[in-house]
Order: structure tokens, then sequence, then C-alpha cells
């Protein structure tokens, strides 16, 4: 029997192809509504990067954004429309399990929500990798849940790479190429939790393809206690934002050794449950006294890392104005400013982020 020979073009032709989409001149209207599910910062199958220093709090930050899109809450003042999450928790279940155990018990959620674990890592670099088996298992969680699927989180970039080169455009582009056929085929966000690059000011670590990519970038900073997340790019919404945070303690419970478990829930600027401030007295009124001057007289509103409508001046205002009015030796002054400040913070009457030092309330014993 004469074999037939196997001609690929001819097979090619009969395979079905994906339809592209086109958008016809009459069709084209203006769009008056951003899809941004959380109000003035993610837009519906966008794409967006959350970065900073490791210890910065952004894994908790997006935590918190994350719990808040799946409860369908506002978050920040801002307006949040319901959808269902899934946590890529790439470094492990454990440390993201607690968190949402804690921000549960924070908020006083005792319904179910809409918001699934993957407790495993993935590679999202290769394309015989793990990106169609998670586009399957996530299709299959929209059912279970019942809701459409709104965000993804990978926690991290550097997990999902799988060892490969995040400054080579070419695995760098492979993994934007991958996150983007998640994006498209769920029409869900997709955010990245990433870090900074050894020079924080050029931004997130890695080729500058991922930012190009980019339609929200988010960078996260660390200054003692007080922390913040700036918005820094956005393609089609206003590239603004500054949102003022700190991260409270709390006891989950004990492990079989009978030690306490901990892990931390996000205060929010301005939300946080306060507790109760001390009399401002000593070294820390005469501070406070200073900055209240200083900022009355010269602070300005607008600044990077200051939440929006603050008026803030230059750290080392405030800390040679303060010499200026203690007496003594400088190492007893400067020792007497680091005791005052630090002490003015934790107490949350006072901000600092970026070099800059702003005013969060006035309280008793202050002016």
């Amino acid at each position: 029997m004469k074999r037939m020979s196997r001609n690929p073009w001819i097979e090619a032709s009969h395979v079905a192809r994906p339809t592209i989409p086109l958008l016809y001149w009459r069709d084209i209207a203006a769009r008056l509504d951003a899809e941004d599910f959380v109000e003035g910062l993610l837009i519906d199958a966008a794409m967006s990067v959350v970065y900073g220093q490791s210890n910065s709090g952004k894994t908790f930050w997006c935590g918190d954004l994350a719990c808040h899109v799946a409860a369908g809450i506002p978050w920040n003042g801002r307006q949040v429309e319901q959808g269902a999450v899934i946590w890529l928790a790439m470094e492990g279940a454990f440390g993201i399990s607690n968190r949402i155990a804690a921000w549960r018990e924070a908020h006083g959620i005792t319904e179910d929500l809409p918001l699934a674990v993957v407790p495993v890592a993935l590679n999202i670099l290769d394309p015989d990798g793990d990106t169609d088996p998670l586009i399957e298992a996530i299709q299959g969680a929209a059912k279970t849940l019942g809701v459409a699927i709104r965000l993804i989180v990978v926690d991290t970039l550097s997990r999902a790479i799988a060892g490969g080169n995040e400054n080579s455009p070419e695995d760098m582009g492979a993994l934007v190429t991958n996150g983007t056929r998640i994006q498209q085929t769920l029409k869900a966000h997709l955010m990245w939790i990433h870090h900074s690059g050894k020079d924080e000011a050029k931004g997130a670590r890695g080729h500058s393809l991922l930012r190009a990519a980019t339609d929200t970038e988010i960078e996260i900073s660390a200054e003692g206690p007080q922390r913040m997340a700036r918005v820094t790019k956005q393609r089609e919404l206003e590239c603004d934002g500054s949102f003022g945070f700190q991260l409270r303690i709390v006891e989950l419970g004990q492990n079989r050794r009978g030690k306490p478990v901990t892990t931390c829930v996000v205060e929010h600027e301005g939300q946080a449950t306060i507790p109760v401030r001390k009399k401002i007295e000593g070294h820390s009124k005469r501070a406070f006294e200073v900055l209240s001057h200083v900022i009355g007289a010269n602070g300005r509103t607008g600044e990077r890392g200051v939440p929006s409508g603050y008026s803030s001046i230059p750290e080392k205002w405030w800390r040679d104005r303060f010499y200026d009015a203690t007496p003594g030796e400088q190492d007893t002054r400067k020792k007497a400013f680091g005791r005052a400040s630090q002490w003015l913070v934790e107490q949350r009457i006072v901000g600092m982020a970026e070099g800059r030092v702003w005013i969060i309330s006035h309280t008793e014993g202050g002016t």
C-alpha cells in the first residue's frame, strides 16, 4: 500500500486559529469610564507591578488590597468592585495564610469570600511551563467560586521567572508575554510583586521591558515604622496617589511549643485604629513645636512620598531647627532629637518618608 506523503502546509491550514478582533471606525466611540475595579488605581485585564526593597511591606500591602477586592469593600476611601482573587504563593503558603487569617479577624469577616491561593512555585517563563495549566486551574476556580476572576497576584516575579535572567530582554519578554496570555485569556488584572534594584532611584529590578509593558506601577518604601505606597506610572488613569500605612503586629495563637505566632495587618493613614497617645512632653514636645512652626512657615504639599494634601518639609530642616532650639553639646542634641523624632513617629503623630516629614495630627500637648 502506497504511503501518502504529509503536507504540513495543508494540515496547518485546517487547524483552527484564534480570531483576532477588529474595531471598525463606525464602532469607535469615546470611553468616558475606565474599567477601574479599584477606583483610580487598578483596571480590569491590565497589568501592574508593585515593587520595593525587602521588608518594605509590599506583600502585606498587596494582600490587604487583594482582600478588599475579594470582599468588595472600600479601600483607602476608594470604591472597589468585588471580584474573585487568585494569589500565587510561589514562596510558600504559610505567610499569606497567616496574613489572610489576620486580615479576616481584623475586619470582622465571617462570610466566605471568593479568594483562593495557589501554594506552589510555578514556571511562567517557559512557554511549555505552567502557564497553560495555571490558566486551566484558574478557570476551574472561577466555576467553583461562582465569581469572575478579577485579580491575580504573583508573589513574586523572581520566582515566576524560574531561574531566568531578569536583566535579559529575552527572558523578561517571555515572562511578560506569558503574563499577557494569562490576562487576556482570563480577562483578569495581573499584579506582579517585585523587588527594587540596587539603585532604588531606577525603580523595579530587571530589564526595562517590564516597565514598558506595565499599566500601573506602585513603589513601596519604608522609613522606620512609617511606610508609603506611591503610584509611579499609570497608562490609562491619572498618575496620582500616595498611601501612607503602617504594619500592626497581631498574635494568631500559639504553636505546638507554646510560642506565640504573629503576623501583621495593614493600618492605613487616617483609617487605622490608632492607639491612645501619651501627652507630648520634654524633647518630644520641643521637636513637635519646632516642626509645627517650620511646616507652618515653609511647608509644601505634593512632595514625593508624602500623602496627598499634607504639608511637609525636609527632615534636615526639622533636625537643624531642633538643634538651634536645644541647649547642650552636639552629641547630646543629636541623641535627644533621635529619641524625640522616633517617639513621635511611633505614636503616629508625625510621618516620615523619602527624607520628608509631616504632621499626621495635632494632639494633646501640641500646638
